[in-house]
């Protein structure tokens, strides 16, 4: 057997995964459109002016790098060969989609966008180099109701999971970009050590208080602790660290405005009350929009994306480690290309985190499948080679399919019992072995059991959409 494989941090996918990544999609993109939204595509490589001038940071080190081509290869200096790179992400392609498109689309623009991206991490378990993700944004909205729109449209995708897959409890999270680092200013933390100590909080969730003491004894130095003393506080009272209450209390919100009565500076006070505020109105809307909401505020979260500017959420199935989506408000990116200020906000659903977490619940086998797209009928071939019996064939098969009923045919000359073995290892569930035209009778095998029946057409019609054997 071959050992050549797909290139490091990728995958191939057999026909029932793809089949099962389709519906994911179609499921994902059904509840979108339900608000408004739209599709949109754009090309797997863009300028890598676009790609590094414009997400700045640590995004420059996903992108994947493409060659010049020709002559221009030839004559391009050692840091000028590659002038396109592979998108690492869909927003900063909306940025530059919206740019190039302006007067094309509406002043408020709703898109969503399912496609490939491309990161140059080093693959381990769980993280590749290509996978999909599924982004839902409006450009041009300014106010805190296209926030609310956001999370509820991505809300209903997630309840839409639960009812379809089984996808397990979930509890979407928001905050706001600037409310850690607002709280640290206001407590003294060096100027110097904000950024590292926001990094460390959020990933407090993920390990214990403990680790969590020793490395921020690590990022300061001993004369830069006394801020804790200070003001009186301790690392438990800063982040009220208690695993539970971190990820699921919905008291977080009045717990962080009580942290507000240490804060010295009230300018600093103002900004963090005014931010928070527009967080509870976020929240209450979402609430009294969708009653099964599943929203708490959750301060230190921080997105990892440098462009968010603003609120920022994602979304944690219990019993699952990593988020299953995020996203927030990001007010400046488009306009780094579209020379003014547009506003925008939106969300990117983790595909392949989702998938992931299907399967390891074992759901990919439970989940209904879809009869527009899997063939689950066989059309046996008997070896009795008429015109009558292959106009009756043909018609019956058509019959099925205008009714979005998958038919296969078996169109090689072997006998029966290879014909059933190749319907058992394809995963299709039904064989026709005899149709009678004139009684609308038809003999079949529910190939899971390997038992024959004899139905009516209709009756079986109905048997194939219930994936009942009788």
């Amino acid at each position: 057997m071959s050992s050549i494989g797909p290139p490091t941090g990728m995958r191939d996918w057999l026909p029932q995964d793809a089949l099962l990544r389709q519906r994911l999609m179609e499921t994902i993109s059904s509840v979108y459109r339900l608000y408004g939204y739209l599709p949109i595509d754009t090309p797997a490589m863009e300028d890598l002016a676009v790609l590094l001038g414009k997400g700045g940071g640590e995004n420059e080190k996903l992108v994947f790098k493409i060659l010049k081509r020709g002559e221009k290869l030839a004559q391009a200096k050692d840091d000028e060969v590659a002038d396109y790179g592979l998108r690492y992400d869909l927003t900063v392609p909306l940025a530059r989609f919206v740019a190039t498109h302006q007067g094309k689309i509406p002043k408020v623009f709703r898109r969503y966008h399912i496609g490939p991206v491309w990161r140059a991490d080093r693959p381990q378990k769980g993280r590749y180099r290509e996978f999909y993700q599924c982004d839902i944004d409006v450009v041009g909205g300014a106010t805190p109701d296209y926030e609310v729109e956001i999370i509820t449209a991505t809300e209903r995708v997630l309840q839409r999971l639960q009812e379809e897959f089984q996808l397990g409890q979930y509890w979407f999270r928001i905050s706001d970009k600037r409310l850690l680092p607002l709280l640290l200013r206001g407590y003294a933390v060096p100027v110097q050590q904000v950024h590292a100590i926001t990094l460390l909080l959020d990933k407090l969730d993920k390990i214990t208080l403990l680790q969590f003491e020793d490395e921020l004894s690590n990022l300061l130095q001993k004369d830069s602790k006394p801020w804790l003393k200070v003001k009186g506080l301790t690392i438990k009272s800063i982040t009220n660290v208690d695993h539970n209450v971190l990820l699921h209390s919905t008291t977080q919100y009045q717990h962080y405005k009580d942290l507000l009565d240490k804060v010295d500076d009230q300018v600093v006070r103002d900004e963090i009350d005014s931010i928070c505020s527009n967080l509870d109105a976020i929240i209450n809307s979402v609430r009294a929009i969708n009653p099964r909401s599943r929203i708490i505020f959750h301060p230190i979260m921080v997105r990892g994306m440098d462009y968010y500017t603003g609120p920022v959420y994602e979304a944690v199935v219990e019993g699952f480690s990593s988020s299953i989506l995020g996203g927030g408000r990001y007010d400046e990116l488009i306009g780094q290309f579209a020379g003014k200020k547009i506003p925008a906000v939106g969300c990117s659903i983790g595909f392949e985190r989702i998938l992931s977490l299907l399967q390891e619940q074992e759901l990919k086998k439970a989940s209904p499948q879809s009869p527009r797209v899997l063939p689950r009928v066989l059309l046996i071939r008997d070896g009795i080679d008429t015109i009558h019996l292959h106009q009756q064939a043909e018609k019956l098969r058509e019959g099925l399919r205008s009714e979005g009923i998958g038919v296969e045919v078996y169109l090689d000359d072997d006998d029966v019992g290879k014909q059933f073995k190749y319907a058992e290892a394809a995963g299709i569930t039904w064989a026709i072995k005899r149709f009678e035209a004139a009684t609308s009778t038809i003999t079949v095998r529910y190939i899971p059991t390997r038992q024959d029946h004899t139905l009516s057409l209709q009756e079986f019609k109905t048997r194939l959409h219930t994936e009942s054997p009788g």
